[in-house]
């Protein structure tokens, strides 16, 4: 009797398993960063800047500005410890909306670079006051496989705008 239960207990179990297996969403998530990185715009230039911080060489988010750069060009950049005010929204590769600042009353968040996941940190700090972007963070710059309230793998995209920096912080020396 057991050995007729037993093959009915383990496809139960495999079922179970796979309402948790993340491949295909990763593969998803892998696949769309590689896409956005690739895009070419219609000046035949590509869409997206590439970032990779100097302190995580192993990580590159990818950023579209909004804004003329050249008019933010003199405006202040967050240091890691700046305390930054920012509107943002932040959504999954497919579209779904999981935060976003606008729901606040008045849509400003304050945070600090160094509490944030490394890509939203890399972001930030390559940002000057005034300007707008749409930044896509791979898994392994964002949550990665922890699971938190954001999806296992999930490749992350932000639009941001750095309003002000109300606490500029200096490098201790």
């Amino acid at each position: 009797m057991a050995l007729l239960i037993a093959p009915w207990l383990t496809s139960c179990l495999g079922d179970d398993d796979d309402k948790y297996d993340y491949t295909a969403w990763k593969n998803e998530n892998e696949t769309y960063f590689a896409r956005m990185e690739d895009t070419i715009g219609s000046d035949g230039k590509k869409v997206f800047e590439k970032i990779t911080p100097v302190w995580a060489p192993g990580v590159s988010i990818l950023a579209q500005w909004h804004n003329d750069r050249s008019l933010t060009a003199s405006n202040l950049v967050p240091m890691d410890n700046s305390t930054c005010d920012i509107v943002y929204q932040g959504s999954y590769c497919n579209g779904v909306v999981f935060d976003s600042s606008y729901s606040e009353v008045d849509s400003v968040r304050s945070f600090t670079p160094t509490t944030l996941i490394v890509g939203f940190w890399t972001m930030l700090t390559n940002m000057h006051v005034g300007d707008s972007v749409t930044c896509v963070i791979p898994q392994n710059a964002g949550y990665g496989a922890s699971s938190s309230s954001i999806m296992p793998y999930s490749t992350l995209v932000f639009n941001i705008k750095l309003k002000a920096i109300k606490a500029y912080e200096v490098s201790g020396n």
